[in-house]
Parts: C-alpha cells; sequence; structure tokens
C-alpha cells in the first residue's frame, strides 16, 4: 500500500464508518475483495488498476453520488482526480474537498500541468496540504481564489511509543547489538533523497570515538546497491536489514538512540520531501531526531526535539551524530519533548477531529 493509500486509510479510519464510501482502483481483484471483506465502510471497486479522471471514470463517480445521495466527496488525490470535480457537482455533491501530497510541486512547475491545477483550484471548495513547504510552492498554481486547510497525516501515538529497558534490550539482542553500543537508525527507501549515503560517510568520525557504534538502514530500494558498496569499509558497524514488518519497525525504532535522515532536495526541487513521517514517528518513540533541509521536513520538529542538518554537508551531520551520543541527558530531554510535541499536535485523535471540522464546513 502507497503513502496515499496509507493516509486515505489511516483518516477515514478516523470517521463514522456507516458515513464512508469509497470508490477505489483494483490492483488484484481477489487480493481486492479479501481486503475489502474486512473493513466496516462500504468499498466500490472500479475494474482499473489505476484510477484516472477520464469520462468513464467521472459517470460511475456520479452515478455513486447519485444513488447514494452523497454530500461530501474527498478526492484523495488532487492532481489529478480532483479534475472529475465539475463531473461530482452536477451530480449534487454538495462539498468538495481535494488533498495534496507534495507531487503537485512538480507539476506546479510544468506548463501543462500547471494549468491542470488551476482548474482544481476553481472547481474545489477546499484543498489541503500536509506542509507549509508544499503551500508555499504551488499555491499560486491553484489560483488565487482557492481555500486551504493544513491536513497532514497523524501519528498513532498509542503504536508508537517509548520502549522500555528490557523492550529495548530484547530488540538489541535479536540484531546482535550490545547493550551499549551507540544505535544510529534511518528507515526510507533507499533513494538518493532520503541521504542515507551521507551518514555512512559522517559515520567514521562517529567511530573514531565511538568505535562500536551501529548504523541500521531499514529499507529497499534502488539505490541500495551504491549504499552498500560506499559501506563496504564500514561491514561491522553498518547494517542493511532491508523491509521490516510493521512492530519490527516500530520495536527498533524505540530503541534507537537517534534517528538521522538527512533528506535533501534534488532535480531542481522537484524531488523533494513533503514531510516526513518518520520524523514524527521516531518522536513519539520519544526518540532524538536529525532531519534533513528539504521540503516540510523541518516542520516537523521543534528545536527542542531535533536537529535539522543540510543533508549534504557530512561535517555538520558527524557533528549532529556526536552531540547527540556525547549528551545522553539532552537525548533524554529531546525524546520526552518530541513524544509532548507529537501528543500535542500530530495525533490521530486531532488530526480526525480536524477532518470532521472539514466535513461540517467549521472554518479553521
Amino acid at each position: 500500500m502507497g503513502g496515499i493509500q496509507s493516509y486515505l486509510r489511516d483518516f477515514i479510519g478516523t470517521q463514522d464508518p456507516s458515513t464512508i464510501t469509497v470508490f477505489a482502483s483494483t490492483q488484484d481483484s481477489q487480493e481486492a475483495q479479501a481486503y475489502d471483506a474486512t473493513l466496516d465502510f462500504e468499498v466500490i471497486r472500479w475494474p482499473r488498476s489505476v484510477m484516472l479522471p477520464s469520462p468513464t471514470t467521472a459517470q460511475a463517480m456520479a452515478e455513486i453520488i447519485k444513488a447514494r445521495n452523497i454530500d461530501n466527496v474527498w478526492f484523495g488525490a488532487a492532481a489529478p482526480l480532483a479534475l472529475m470535480a465539475p463531473a461530482a457537482r452536477q451530480a449534487g455533491a454538495n462539498m468538495i474537498i481535494a488533498s495534496t501530497h507534495g507531487h503537485e510541486v512538480g507539476w506546479s512547475m510544468l506548463p501543462v500541468s500547471r494549468n491542470l491545477l488551476g482548474k482544481i483550484g476553481k472547481e474545489v471548495d477546499l484543498i489541503t496540504y500536509i506542509s507549509d513547504y508544499t503551500l508555499h510552492r504551488f499555491k499560486d498554481a491553484f489560483g488565487e481564489d482557492a481555500k486551504y486547510r493544513h491536513l497532514p497525516s497523524g501519528v498513532d501515538i498509542h503504536t508508537f511509543k517509548p520502549a522500555s529497558t528490557i523492550q529495548k534490550l530484547n530488540t538489541r539482542a535479536a540484531h546482535g547489538l550490545d547493550s551499549q553500543d551507540p544505535l544510529i537508525l534511518c528507515i526510507s527507501r533507499l533513494v538518493p533523497r532520503k541521504g542515507q549515503d551521507s551518514l555512512i560517510k559522517a559515520l567514521p568520525a562517529v567511530l573514531r570515538k565511538y568505535p562500536t557504534a551501529q548504523l541500521l538502514i531499514v529499507g529497499s530500494g534502488p539505490y541500495e546497491a551504491k549504499l552498500r558498496k560506499l559501506a563496504t569499509q564500514l561491514s561491522k558497524n553498518v547494517q542493511f536489514l532491508g523491509r521490516l514488518d510493521h512492530q519490527e519497525m516500530i520495536d527498533l525504532l524505540a530503541t534507537a538512540d537517534i534517528f538521522a535522515m538527512p533528506a535533501r532536495t534534488r532535480g531542481k526541487g522537484l524531488d523533494v520531501e513533503g514531510l516526513g513521517i518518520v520524523y514524527l514517528e521516531a518522536q513519539a518513540c520519544a526518540v532524538p531526531v536529525i532531519a534533513g533541509t528539504s521540503g516540510g521536513a523541518p516542520e516537523t520538529l521543534t528545536p527542542a526535539s531535533g536537529v535539522v542538518v543540510e543533508g549534504r554537508d557530512v561535517d555538520k551531520l558527524s557533528e549532529a551524530l556526536l552531540k547527540l551520543l556525547d549528551n545522553p541527558q539532552l537525548r533524554a530531554e529531546m525524546g520526552a519533548a518530541g513524544r509532548a510535541h507529537v501528543e500535542e499536535k500530530w495525533a490521530w485523535e486531532i488530526m480526525g477531529q480536524r477532518l470532521t471540522e472539514i466535513l461540517q464546513g467549521e472554518p479553521e
């Protein structure tokens, strides 16, 4: 399940299921049928692997709206699905919401797709955004009359939570780590934007002072071979764990001394970190965070809960790592501040209430 799909699934979970009808594409009919049977809201499957705003898709959507007297229509991906907003309005929708996720930044930089964003901005009642950065980048493209509301992903603070000492020891043992080994963790797709290469390059400076420090890299992706080659001389201190199951990932996240993902913007601004929910999940586990400067990543932290570094500056990154490893008290204070930050501003209970207010037409 992709990031946008997870975003929508989790938000839907905050609402009354009896009021929800989902119109979704179908990658695998058998898997979709089995998955839909576990849900407590209605799912109508469109027999296409990808949902595009074609006339036939718009007609099918309109028939659903009419048959169920649907008042509110939420396009989970503004670009391109909200191009069907006129059809939804004609079918009887009173409020039309469209959510952006970050790829609209790229759309806003190209003439044809920028024009499409302008059409969407004129037709929908509200556009949601995940970070101030993404809003700043694409706001002009949607037009001066568009209205916006901040609606990023939330964090399940009951699942992502601090681990006990025993839990941390057990998790370390499961990965062959000593209880005293400094543990730096990065969880992400293995792509150049995420900055795992900078972590590997920064590690020798850390090892001069902490020779048993461990960098654990979780995730998979096209950059893996290059990262493994870069870490050849550091095989005793760098582990590539691949993709982990959800609980194993949570356990490891809550055990880390530092979570670091020094993301940096690439591709002349086209390849950018929209937000970075994993930074928030780490803070929910009371783990201090080192984030990159890319896109909305800095918005996930407070100065009390983490450090923001330029992802290409290996010296600054090693300095930040050493500062935190040198000071257990600072790490504890940052961890506590991060947990409080997520509880107060990013919990799913808060985000779900925000969506409810949006659907009820309440002003911000």
